[in-house]
C-alpha cells in the first residue's frame, strides 16, 4: 500500500538532501585544507615585508653584472649534480663565492633538495643533489662573496 506524500515527509526528504550535500561539502573542504595550504613560501608575510631588501639586492647584482649558467646532469649511481658557472661584468670566472640554494620541485615541495655548491675549478660550482627523478624542477641558487649579493633562478630538465 502506497502512503500519500505528506507536507511532513517532504520537509524530511527536503532536509535529508540537503544534509547530504552539506556532509559531502565539508568532507571536500577538510581534505582540500589538510593537504594543500595554498601557499609555496613558508612565511609569505614576512617575505612580503623583506621585498625592499630584495629589491636593493637585486640592484647590487645588476650593477655587478655576474651572470650565471645553470645545467644538471646525472652520474654515477643515478645521483644528479647541479652546475653553476659564475662569471663577472667582464667574463671572467668569479672564485672563491660561497655559494647555497634549492632544487624544487614545481608541484611537490616535499621533493625539494637543500643545495651546497663547492667550487670545483675557477669559476665552476657544483653541488650533488642525491637521486632525483627525471623532469623540470627550479635551480634556486643564491650567496655571493665578499659582500656582494647573488642570487638566480632558472628552470631546467633534469635528465
Amino acid at each position: 500500500m502506497i502512503r500519500p506524500l505528506t507536507g511532513r515527509g517532504v520537509l524530511l526528504w527536503l532536509g535529508g538532501f540537503f544534509l547530504c550535500i552539506f556532509a559531502v561539502n565539508a568532507y571536500y573542504i577538510f581534505i582540500a585544507v589538510d593537504t594543500f595550504r595554498g601557499e609555496d613560501e613558508q612565511k609569505p608575510y614576512l617575505q612580503g615585508v623583506e621585498y625592499n631588501r630584495t629589491l636593493e639586492r637585486r640592484a647590487e647584482q645588476a650593477r655587478l653584472g655576474w651572470t650565471a649558467d645553470v645545467h644538471a646532469e646525472r652520474v654515477a649511481g643515478g645521483h644528479v649534480a647541479v652546475v653553476v658557472d659564475l662569471k663577472g661584468k667582464s667574463g671572467k670566472p668569479e672564485t672563491d663565492a660561497e655559494l647555497g640554494g634549492e632544487l624544487r620541485h614545481p608541484a611537490d615541495e616535499n621533493r625539494d633538495r637543500t643545495l651546497k655548491l663547492t667550487e670545483v675549478a675557477p669559476g665552476r660550482y657544483r653541488a650533488d643533489a642525491g637521486p632525483v627523478q627525471k623532469g623540470y624542477w627550479d635551480v634556486i641558487v643564491n650567496g655571493g662573496a665578499k659582500n656582494a649579493p647573488f642570487e638566480t633562478s632558472t628552470r631546467l630538465w633534469v635528465p
